[in-house]
């Protein structure tokens, strides 16, 4: 039996799992701009079994919450800012497979390295200036800023990055 509430008691077994998908998403999402439906689905499947296999109804629980928490946690961005929902499906198969608190630092540090790769490239292509004083203009003038550029993020990167952080930063 194993601790859903500590990231650090994970199973190799799910450890490799979720390496192996955040590998798969990111080659198909740097590839084809996609997160495939026939990873994150069968994904998500393969925690709730494996979870439950591992760890009883306990483990059925855990995965769920996960799973659910993982798709909560990136539905504001999907609705709101446009972003994918292969990233959204794909955070909450990690969750399916880790569980809740493997989820939310996942997250966590999935922003942090989705804020610190969406400035590198702004810096690279040269486009931080004009995003940044856009938000600040709408900012000014009462709106809420958003950062438009016509640039597009392979989004499985930072989460990868967060989740081999969530691994490893047990």
């Amino acid at each position: 039996m194993f601790d859903f509430t500590s990231p650090d008691s994970l199973p190799l077994v799910v450890q490799a799992l979720i390496l192996i998908v955040v590998a798969i998403a990111v080659v198909t999402d740097v590839r084809r701009r996609r997160i495939y439906n026939a990873l994150t689905f069968p994904t998500m499947a393969v925690g709730l079994v494996l979870n439950t296999a591992l760890d009883g109804a306990s483990g059925l629980l855990a995965a769920l919450a996960g799973l659910v928490l993982g798709f909560v946690l990136f539905i504001i961005p999907v609705a709101v800012m446009g972003r994918g929902a292969g990233d959204l499906k794909l955070l909450a198969a990690v969750g399916a497979l880790g569980g809740p608190v493997f989820v939310v630092w996942c997250a966590l540090f999935t922003s942090v390295a989705g804020g610190v790769f969406a400035l590198g490239v702004l810096l690279a292509k040269r486009q931080l200036l004009p995003v940044v004083g856009g938000m600040v203009l709408e900012l000014y003038s009462g709106q809420l800023p958003g950062a438009y550029s016509n640039i597009r993020l392979p989004y499985a990167i930072p989460i990868a990055v967060g989740a081999v952080a969530a691994l490893a930063l047990r």
